[in-house]
């Protein structure tokens, strides 16, 4: 197979060309809602992780040499970029997004939609058949970044915003869960599986000294690390949210009840004398 230099650039244009859009619009509404810093910065953040696995040398890593650099770009563009996109927005312009997205994309983030099109893409894109036909053919590669891009921003929007669906804290924490392990056994089936999956890897020039069945396992591990992480983080951040929404709760209903046994003592007299004087009057 007659493949370039593993650390040259490949480029995919399509890409960023629309990174650079999404960035010119993001700054002009950002000027007008005066957009945090931090904020500005998670969504550029996001634009370069997309771009960089696309418009880099890990693009050529990916396209003609090694499995693990294909998983680690797939997890760049479905789990990392998508969700630093959507924390780079403000509750305004998710708003708008929404609006803008009407019913069709009312119905692709509700939570019961966005997490089975999550798992199906991701283990869809994955098939042996379709993967192999991807890295032969430029243009379904281009649908397999498009679709990982897509799931990705699907399956993190009900989690990360409050429209067009308000997602209770406790049904995000299941949300994550689900998608966690549902995604967890496309890892463990490349991890411990000994014979290589896909025939283009195994007929790829081989580098580092992996062999095609090391370099899937080696993948798979990557892939579920990644994952872990990332899924665990937000877990937790809700869990803790959860918690102190608990306490919030408790303490409005402590409150409440001691304002009513107040209320209950205060007018205890008054009562009373009404009572007196029914008797006696």
């Amino acid at each position: 197979m007659h493949a370039p230099s593993p650390y040259s650039f490949s480029f995919e244009p399509l890409f960023l060309a629309l990174a650079v859009v999404a960035a010119v619009v993001y700054a002009r509404a950002a000027r007008r809602e005066q957009v945090p810093l931090r904020r500005a910065g998670l969504f550029g953040l996001g634009l370069v992780l997309i771009v960089a696995a696309l418009n880099s040398p890990l693009e050529t890593l990916a396209m003609h040499y090694l499995l693990i650099m294909h998983l680690l770009q797939n997890v760049m563009l479905a789990d990392w970029g998508p969700p630093l996109l959507i924390l780079g927005l403000t509750g305004a312009m998710r708003a708008t997004l929404s609006r803008w997205g009407g019913p069709l994309f009312a119905w692709l983030t509700a939570p019961k939609i966005a997490l089975p099109l999550w798992l199906v893409g991701w283990y869809g894109i994955h098939l042996p058949a379709f993967y192999d036909y991807a890295l032969r053919n430029h243009w379904a590669l281009y649908l397999e970044h498009v679709i990982l891009i897509a799931i990705g921003t699907l399956f993190w929007w009900p989690v990360l915003s409050e429209t067009p669906h308000a997602v209770g804290t406790g049904a995000k924490l299941g949300y994550l869960a689900a998608g966690f392990v549902g995604a967890t056994f496309l890892g463990l089936a490349l991890t411990f599986s000994p014979n290589p999956f896909y025939d283009f890897y195994e007929e790829a020039p081989r580098l580092w000294g992996l062999s095609p069945a090391k370099d899937q396992n080696f993948g798979g591990i990557l892939m579920n690390s990644e994952q872990a992480l990332i899924f665990l983080a937000a877990i937790i951040y809700f869990l803790v949210r959860l918690l102190r929404e608990e306490e919030e709760r408790e303490r409005v209903l402590k409150h409440a009840q001691s304002q009513r046994s107040f209320d209950l003592e205060t007018d205890a007299p008054g009562e009373r004398y009404v009572n007196d004087m029914g008797r006696h009057g």
